[in-house]
């Protein structure tokens, strides 16, 4: 576990970019065996976006770590480290981070990549908060979460390809004062079910060939009712744990920013938690999985609708392959 950074760290400026091509469900009900009004009922999501075939992740991450660095009124000399939660890099390797550094012009500090699928900005933000004092006493933190899930979609597959977007939110770290920031964070992997979300082929343990190729094993695959019943079990008992690191009771908490997975999962984790409906915020049904970029990107469209203000309680919650799953507690500033 990643022990807590020093108190009064916290979100100084946020940003986000979704592409402009919109996809309806009408659209994929074209070219998937499924029905625009089957995906609603399952999944609560009517379009989502789809990046044009030039564009890869290091774009979606620079533009919107670009528009958390304006909100935060900072340029890109005052940014001392970067944390990258993306499970759909440019390459296997380099860093996709490096690539997002030299886009932004930012200095030649820590730069790397965190790779924990849909909970990787929440991964990334308790990364970034563990190492802020080391790496950023005079500067401030970026962390970022982006994800092309379009590119790697198989719409010979409907258990899958109807549920995601590409997208990516950012968030620029800086010191607050007493009282507010990041107050707790929980992660936690159970990797004996690392096989249930999966892109099969492409690495080393699986590399390239006519064989992967043919047998459609580059593309993503998911266990839909295995993950049901790891979010549904998992999610009821980190949210109390990081409350109560935080020192705090759900009836404390304004705004719950679940990951946006799917509306039906989203509400029936809030009904086993108590959390009345008007504490949530949604953007499943316009944007879809945006998988690491979900959070940040709803979190920006809460705030953008005024449903953040200075002093409310947060609590970011999200599960993702691997299985992962991590919560963060905050104060807004």
């Amino acid at each position: 576990m990643i022990p807590d950074a020093a108190p009064n760290v916290g979100i100084v400026g946020i940003g986000s970019y979704l592409p402009p091509r919109r996809i309806t469900n009408e659209d994929i009900e074209r070219c998937v065996n499924t029905t625009a009004q089957w995906i609603v009922s399952r999944t609560g999501i009517k379009e989502r976006r789809y990046v044009s075939p030039d564009t890869c992740t290091s774009d979606l991450a620079a533009w919107a770590a670009a528009d958390a660095i304006d909100d935060a009124k900072l340029g890109p000399s005052d940014i001392g480290l970067t944390v990258l939660g993306t499970s759909t890099p440019d390459w296997i390797l380099p860093a996709t981070s490096c690539h997002v550094q030299t886009k932004l012009g930012l200095p030649a500090a820590p730069a790397f990549d965190v790779s924990a699928v849909c909970s990787g900005f929440v991964y990334s933000l308790a990364v970034a908060h563990s190492m802020f004092n080391l790496c950023c006493p005079n500067s401030h933190a970026l962390v970022i979460g982006a994800d092309t899930f379009s590119k790697l979609l198989d719409f010979e597959d409907r258990t899958s390809s109807v549920f995601f977007g590409d997208g990516a939110g950012a968030v620029v770290l800086g010191k607050v004062p007493a009282g507010y920031g990041i107050l707790a964070n929980e992660l936690m992997a159970s990797g004996a079910l690392h096989d249930i979300i999966k892109v099969p082929a492409g690495g080393l343990h699986l590399p390239a060939s006519t064989d992967t190729l043919s047998g459609r094993q580059h593309y993503f695959r998911m266990d839909g009712k295995a993950v049901w019943k790891y979010v549904t079990t998992t999610i009821p008992k980190l949210v109390p744990a990081v409350l109560a690191k935080a020192k705090l009771e759900a009836a404390d908490i304004d705004l719950f920013i679940f990951h946006q997975a799917n509306r039906v999962m989203v509400d029936y984790c809030a009904t086993q938690l108590g959390i009345d409906p008007a504490r949530l915020h949604y953007t499943v049904e316009k944007y879809g999985n945006t998988a690491a970029a979900s959070i940040p990107v709803t979190l920006h469209d809460a705030i953008q609708q005024g449903r953040v203000q200075r002093g409310s309680h947060l609590v970011l919650v999200t599960v993702g392959g691997g299985m992962t799953a991590a919560a963060t507690v905050m104060r807004w500033y």
